[in-house]
């Protein structure tokens, strides 16, 4: 086997030799000496007691035995024995007889027994009992092989067990192997580990609601093995879903079943974050730009992402804060975990909470499943909150909680867990304002606003707009197999003067319009007037006195903001069906810099019909 079972073997062995050969001295009162296969003295008694450990010379009688496994007798003074003449120790030997017995092991010799006369007395015994002696001692010898073979048997069974139990215990899932009659034979280190994070206390009578559980009878009575299926344990009024494995082994008439077990939330939760970890590893060279002002922003980003501090991300729709968030995850410490994405003002209010934070099954209606929430999800890695600002002021205790004391409560349930996520919020509002209009929390803002980092608008930066051109028309070019190189020079100062509401977002929109729709190599100014709309870009639309409010009205002014609310988003409507665009919400909401939410919620405050076909669709 290996030298941890030769090892144990090896010294069992010499233990019980030691036995024998007091046992043969004991009987026939002459010395005793026992060899093993190396022809080092493992046991001896009389005057080969203190030689023990020694190996004695080659061309010896014990060697001659050993090698070729027949019983040698030699008594000397009737002449000189054959092997007696090729001994070293000839001349100084005082040995008068002995016999010699080799210990075999599958026919191969392991060791041999030798009784030794140094005195005339003993060897007069051996020569009137030789015979009985060889007998005697043949029969002590078969005795150390049968024994060696049992200990070696044990050993083997011994190590192969010890083996087993250590391959077993590298298995992540809980095993538990049980009789036909549902004993426990077996229970493997990660079953208590498993135990231990669902939270079970009595493990004894969870095991047995497990081989008492409906589905596993069924599949035992069915035969149906190794498939795995979901169970349900109810334990002390809490339910605990599993996901069970069984296999079965026949030992003789004896049927053993082997059941592995797996926490089913675990593994649901690994799957969302093996999902949210397989993404494009942005990088900050992926980000484009040359502007001195944007080059300090990438150096202040890169610094930040070191740490573990909380990042609040400003900047315009469109400047490309998202992208900023993944590259400072990518930086990080946690780069090898979840980078999970949410857009608070994409999702309805009270859909919002249960995103961030899971629900328990059943904890309202609808609520089938358990679902983990979205910091569950990112647990080690990053959470990513866009449009922080729309946040519910609600909401927002909530996160400062978990903030403070890294711990979250799933809807419906009373458990606390903990949580290692790191924040980055982005915003396109000024939360400074924010604050003062009562819409969002100081004590938030100062939470998640740890490191500021600004992305400058691209009016701010006109290099960069020339610079990332080029880079798109490239991309768009070869994307659509399009043989178009850049813009021409007038194209260029019409990028240069405009203002780009819509930041980097909107250049790579007008840039594919613009490839898209190239009859040459140079894209042309004609072509890019025409997306960018720049007579109404440059001169934006008056309103006339008729549809401003009565400034000096004694009406509420809440009520005059909302007659202004509902003439802007009205006339917009208007514009839109009369221009037949698509995406009708999604474009108002981008001229109005305001969220889908914020649009729907505007909508149904201020009573405005969306009696529109596009709208609806």
């Amino acid at each position: 086997m290996n030298d941890k079972f030769e090892t144990a073997k090896y010294y069992a062995f010499h233990e019980l030799s030691k036995r024998i050969a007091e046992a043969i001295e004991a009987v026939l009162e002459i010395d005793v000496t026992i060899m093993n296969k190396d022809l080092i003295r493992i046991a001896g008694t009389g005057r080969y007691r203190q030689g023990i450990g020694e190996k004695i010379e080659r061309k010896t009688a014990f060697e001659y035995c050993l090698l070729t496994g027949e019983a040698q007798i030699i008594i000397k003074g009737n002449g000189d024995h054959p092997i007696c003449l090729e001994c070293p120790r000839r001349s100084t030997c005082t040995e008068k007889a002995e016999i010699c017995v080799p210990i075999l092991f599958k026919k191969d010799s392991v060791g041999v027994i030798g009784i030794i006369a140094f005195e005339s007395k003993q060897k007069e015994k051996i020569v009137t009992n030789k015979q009985i002696y060889l007998n005697f001692v043949q029969k002590m010898a078969s005795l150390l092989e049968a024994k060696y073979s049992e200990i070696g048997m044990q050993i083997e069974n011994k190590v192969l067990s010890g083996r087993l139990n250590a391959i077993l215990n590298t298995i992540n899932e809980g095993l538990i192997v049980f009789t036909a009659e549902g004993q426990v034979l077996y229970k493997n280190h990660a079953l208590g580990k498993l135990f231990a994070e669902m939270g079970i206390d009595n493990k004894q009578e969870f095991i047995k609601k497990i081989w008492r559980h409906p589905v596993i009878a069924k599949l035992m009575s069915q035969q149906v093995w190794a498939e795995p299926h979901e169970i349900m344990v109810e334990h002390h009024h809490n339910k605990y879903g599993l996901l069970a494995s069984l296999t079965t082994m026949q030992e003789k008439e004896a049927k053993e079943i082997i059941i592995t077990l797996q926490n089913l939330k675990k593994i649901e939760k690994r799957i969302i974050q093996a999902v949210e970890k397989n993404q494009v590893k942005l990088q900050f060279q992926d980000i484009k730009g040359i502007s001195p002002l944007f080059l300090d922003v990438k150096r202040l980003s890169e610094q930040a992402a070191i740490g573990d501090s909380n990042i609040l991300i400003l900047g315009e729709s469109g400047t490309g804060k998202e992208l900023f968030a993944r590259a400072i995850h990518n930086k990080s410490q946690r780069r090898e975990f979840p980078f999970v994405p949410l857009n608070c003002g994409a999702i309805p209010d009270e859909l919002l909470e249960s995103e961030l934070f899971g629900y328990e099954k059943g904890a309202f209606t609808g609520a089938y499943t358990t679902k983990i929430g979205k910091f569950e999800v990112a647990e080690n890695g990053t959470i990513f909150l866009d449009e922080i600002s729309e946040m519910p002021y609600r909401l927002q205790v909530k996160l400062l909680r978990i903030l403070q004391e890294k711990e979250i409560c799933r809807i419906g349930s009373n458990k606390i867990r903990t949580v290692n996520v790191r924040v980055i919020a982005a915003t396109n509002k000024d939360l400074r304002r924010q604050i003062e209009r009562g819409l969002f929390r100081e004590d938030l803002y100062y939470r998640l606003n740890v490191i500021p980092i600004s992305i400058p608008p691209l009016r701010k930066r006109k290099k960069d707009i020339l610079y990332m051109t080029e880079h798109f028309v490239k991309y768009y070019a070869k994307m659509l197999k399009k043989d178009v190189t850049g813009l021409s020079e007038e194209a260029q100062e019409l990028f240069l003067l405009y203002d780009w509401p819509g930041n980097v977002r909107e250049l790579q929109n007008v840039i594919e319009f613009a490839v898209t729709f190239a009859t040459d190599t140079k894209i042309n100014s004609q072509l890019i007037k025409k997306r960018l709309n720049i007579s109404q870009a440059i001169t934006p639309p008056q309103i006339g006195e008729e549809h401003l409010p009565q400034i000096f009205s004694k009406e509420p002014l809440s009520l005059s903001v909302q007659r202004y609310e509902k003439e802007i988003i009205t006339r917009h409507l208007q514009h839109c069906w009369d221009k037949k665009y698509s995406n009708v919400v999604k474009r108002i909401c981008e001229e109005l810099n305001i969220s889908r939410a914020t649009f729907y919620r505007k909508v149904k405050e201020l009573g405005i019909s969306l009696n529109n076909e596009k709208v609806s669709k």
